[in-house]
């Protein structure tokens, strides 16, 4: 029974699960997730890599082969084409490509040939066109990666400066890439459009599996200093709660066609269950901090982990197997009946997840009668002036960038203003960190095309443009550094090869340009039309403190059915994980003294506490065991400070006596 209940993993692992799942442990993408670096190592992308890298490297072949520097254009457009395929169904996929392709092809003839005419005509064709792709995002995630892909054509263009005639050629170029690499696309390795939903929620039920082994060696940390009790308690919450809502509203979008529905209704179903699972991991999070675990709950334990396990195994499969839970479920089943014990509530909690689950499988019915079965659709709606303010910033921005490389005379310019258009976000904080993120991965990248370009001969060159650019597409949703690394040699490698500089000066051009371009970026979202102050971090920590007040008041008091409690828990959890987030942005930006800082990061660690003991007690209630006078505590507290954070006074008043409510409750 011991051996079914705990199946072992695969003695030899394929080789894209041990690069996913064991070169990038959970450790570590906690590690880099608590340093605000997101890493999702089951989002790589190998088939899309294949397509990329067949597209771009038989171009390359064919411009080597005859001689024909210009021809470059053909490859850059293959690879900005398999940049903005989407993915998922075919008929979107389509759309954006068409798209993509038909604009690209207008503002390279249009803008190259501004460029030929004069340079002020130039600036206006680029200011025009920046303007217009960054109006472009109101309209979806789609269109914003088209447009971001059509100013990159843009500002590459404008260092193509071209006779009518010319330019018209360029757009042929540009378009015999597109042509080649949507039949690559779209015809070679065809993949499974709901592939990103299945891995991020079979990652979702690894990540929880993890979570649940850990707590059976989880040290003890009473007399730890507060930024490790911190750190240790919330790292994990915050990743699998993000990774929750994330999941879900990925999942919902998915559309209704006939060969997405019946994985539409298999994820969502399964992400119920994981949340509804994450309630006794809290609990048992709770419980190991205080004491090591006792021999039934760890034994509990083993089998939710193995039972989550499982779970992830069968889900990117596309054919759930419901029969395979039986086992977990009577397993439960017979723990849960012995005891009154939290080990015992917690298995009969996951019995009834298991066992609703297993249903929904069974009946291949929609998770939530709410869910309509067409796919989302973009309304078209005004232009917000968040939108306006981030098109001016970019134009401005570009023309910047353009300007300090005709001032300075800079080699490559193009690379500058494209670090600009991929820098430049609505908002600061996402500014900030693709700046580091771009400036890091074009360094690194330049350093290896370097060395490569230097060390390696031409036929040698030619054959790494394959897996780079392979490389690059693959990474693209995994992280943002690790894709710009690759990016940065795949291109540096295709100026080389059909150029005459070598692989020093165009490394350390690269990664100078990119440097300048990112800095442009983000003093023009710092300086040009500022956006709005977003809610401070006194804000974010009071509306998590009320969220996990109303939470524990409807668990003490029994006063809310499941879906209500439901709803106040994931409330709570979101807005902790927002305040935290918010707190780690401030204490990089050098504000670790603040004495507000640390009595927000005290109190978020208190909340968390607080979450623990309400998941506990959550699982322990009963009809005939309601701890009324904490119920009232509860309650009045959670009117005293409604009230108080709705009268104009002092937040740090409110903040200490938060502090102070939460040290007397524990």
């Amino acid at each position: 029974m011991k051996n079914n209940l705990f199946p072992p993993l695969p003695r030899k692992p394929r080789f894209l699960k041990a690069l996913a799942h064991s070169v990038m442990p959970s450790v570590i993408t906690h590690w880099l997730g608590a340093r605000a670096i997101a890493i999702a190592p089951e989002q790589i992308a190998i088939r899309e890599g294949l397509r990329a890298g067949v597209a771009v490297s038989t171009v390359m072949l064919v411009a080597w082969h005859i001689n024909m520097p210009l021809m470059a254009w053909s490859a850059f457009a293959a690879f900005w084409t398999s940049l903005a395929d989407p993915g998922g169904l075919l008929r979107p996929r389509i759309k954006a490509l068409t798209s993509f392709g038909l604009a690209g092809a207008v503002i390279t003839g249009t803008i190259s040939a501004l460029a030929g005419y004069s340079t002020v005509a130039a600036c206006v064709g680029l200011g025009f066109c920046a303007l217009l792709c960054g109006m472009a995002r109101a309209w979806g995630a789609a269109a914003t990666q088209v447009s971001v892909l059509a100013a990159i054509v843009g500002v590459v263009a404008v260092c193509y400066p071209q006779t009518p005639m010319g330019a018209l050629i360029l757009a042929g170029l540009f378009s015999l890439g597109v042509v080649w690499a949507m039949l690559i696309c779209l015809l070679a390795w065809p993949a499974d459009p709901s592939a990103p939903q299945k891995q991020a929620c079979a990652a979702l039920f690894r990540e929880q599996a993890s979570m649940a082994f850990r707590l059976l060696s989880l040290p003890h940390l009473q007399a730890a200093s507060l930024p490790t009790q911190q750190r240790e308690l919330s790292t994990w919450r915050r990743d699998i709660r993000r990774r929750i809502e994330q999941v879900r509203s990925s999942v919902e979008k998915l559309s209704g066609d006939a060969l997405i529905r019946p994985t539409r209704a298999a994820l969502l179903p399964a992400i119920e269950a994981a949340d509804r699972i994450f309630v006794t991991l809290i609990a048992f999070e709770h419980a190991a901090f205080s004491a090591p675990l006792p021999p039934e709950t760890a034994r509990v334990v083993r089998i939710t982990a193995a039972a989550l396990r499982r779970i992830a195994r069968d889900i990117p499969q596309g054919r759930p197997v419901p029969d395979s839970l039986s086992l977990y479920i009577r397993a439960f089943t017979r723990l849960g009946a012995h005891s009154n014990a939290l080990s015992a509530r917690a298995a009969a909690w996951n019995a009834a997840a298991l066992t609703d689950l297993q249903t929904a499988w069974l009946d291949k019915a929609p998770a939530r009668s709410g869910t309509t079965s067409s796919a989302p659709t973009t309304p078209l709606l005004p232009l917000s002036p968040i939108f306006v303010r981030h098109a001016a910033r970019l134009s401005v921005a570009v023309l910047a960038a353009f300007g300090m490389t005709l001032a300075f005379h800079l080699p490559y310019a193009y690379w500058a203003m494209m670090a600009v258009v991929v820098v430049t976000q609505p908002g600061r904080s996402t500014t900030l960190s693709r700046t580091i993120e771009r400036v890091a991965g074009s360094v690194a990248g330049g350093i290896l095309a370097a060395i490569a370009g230097t060390l390696c001969p031409k036929w040698m060159v030619l054959l790494l443009i394959f897996p780079l650019s392979a490389t690059t597409i693959a990474l693209r949703s995994v992280n943002y550094t690790l894709c710009v690394t690759f990016m940065t040699q795949l291109f540096v490698l295709v100026t080389d090869l059909l150029g005459s500089d070598t692989g020093w000066l165009l490394g350390f051009a690269r990664a100078e340009n990119n440097i300048i371009g990112s800095l442009v970026g983000m003093a023009a979202c710092l300086l040009l039309w500022p956006e709005k102050s977003t809610a401070s971090l006194p804000t974010l920590v009071s509306r998590a403190f009320l969220a996990n007040l109303r939470y524990a008041a409807l668990v003490t008091s029994g006063d809310g059915n499941r879906e209500e409690t439901e709803q106040a828990r994931r409330e709570a959890g979101t807005t902790s994980n927002q305040a935290e987030i918010l707190c780690q942005q401030t204490s990089l930006e050098g504000l670790r003294r603040s004495e507000n800082l640390k009595i927000c990061t005290e109190i978020l660690f208190h909340l968390r506490q607080q979450a623990g003991i309400a998941s506990t007690s959550w699982l322990e209630r009963s009809t005939d065991h309601v701890s009324a006078p904490t119920a009232q505590t509860y309650q009045a507290a959670l009117r005293q400070f409604s009230d108080q954070l709705s009268a104009p006074s002092s937040t740090g008043a409110h903040l200490r006596d938060m502090l102070l409510f939460l040290r007397q409750a524990h």
